[in-house]
């Protein structure tokens, strides 16, 4: 994120917050009222329901004097130029001067491998008073967004919270119960019930996504020794 500030005006953080909020809300009702799969609609419609609930007004935790930058956001601006022009990159570039991120600490404890880390991490839009910092309260509901650098393998891995990506570049690679590996283009929705194990990876560009959490949103994901086919 080279060249960001954070700005310490909390009215302008209120604004980009809101205007990504209502973007991806407005992105999402459209999804899911062409979504072919009911159980998938049916559960957009469920995390539809729970962003009502997400209070801009106020951060979820104290704001540090500048939010936390990682390895991986030497990727931010390649990220939001490969995503497809549309509302929401707009909108993503205006929230990032005040993302914090940070990364489980499952794999910070017990990396995947050498370069993960300075490859992966994530940060919280809105989520639980006692989660990472957060832009936003939502006590129901966790929203944020995943990065990965070029190349990066995130392995398989599983949670018991519902789970949907909704992807912003091109080229990522998803694979969910035994596969295949699928390339989805932007705009896509991926959804993971609770457990079920899934894995990302990325391709010759960095991999942007939306993540949204409901369920149980104090367990971390944590990695399996399975290696996804292909």
């Amino acid at each position: 994120m080279a060249g960001s500030i954070a700005h310490p005006d909390p009215a302008a953080r209120r604004a980009a917050v809101d205007r990504f909020l209502g973007v991806l809300e407005s992105e999402l009702h459209e999804v899911a009222a062409k979504e072919a799969s009911p159980d998938v609609a049916a559960s957009l419609r469920e995390f539809l329901q729970l962003m009502g609930s997400i209070d801009a007004s106020s951060a979820a935790a104290p704001r540090p004097t500048e939010p936390e930058r990682l390895a991986v956001c030497r990727h931010w601006e390649l990220s939001l130029q490969d995503g497809a022009p549309r509302p929401l990159v707009a909108a993503l570039g205006a929230l990032g001067p005040w993302l914090s991120w940070t990364q489980n600490p499952n794999y910070r404890r017990r990396p995947p491998d050498p370069t993960f880390l300075d490859n992966y991490g994530y940060a919280v839009v809105a989520g639980p008073l006692d989660g990472p910092p957060a832009l936003a309260t939502a006590s129901r509901l966790a929203l944020g967004l995943l990065l990965l650098g070029p190349g990066a393998h995130y392995p398989l891995h599983a949670h018991p919270a519902v789970e949907i990506y909704y992807t912003v570049t091109r080229g990522g690679e998803w694979w969910r119960d035994d596969g295949p590996w699928r390339r989805e283009p932007p705009g896509a929705v991926i959804h993971h019930a609770p457990n079920v194990l899934h894995a990302t990876r990325a391709g010759a560009s960095p991999l942007l996504a939306v993540y949204l959490w409901r369920g149980e949103l104090g367990t971390h994901a944590r990695l399996t020794e399975r290696r996804p086919a292909g």
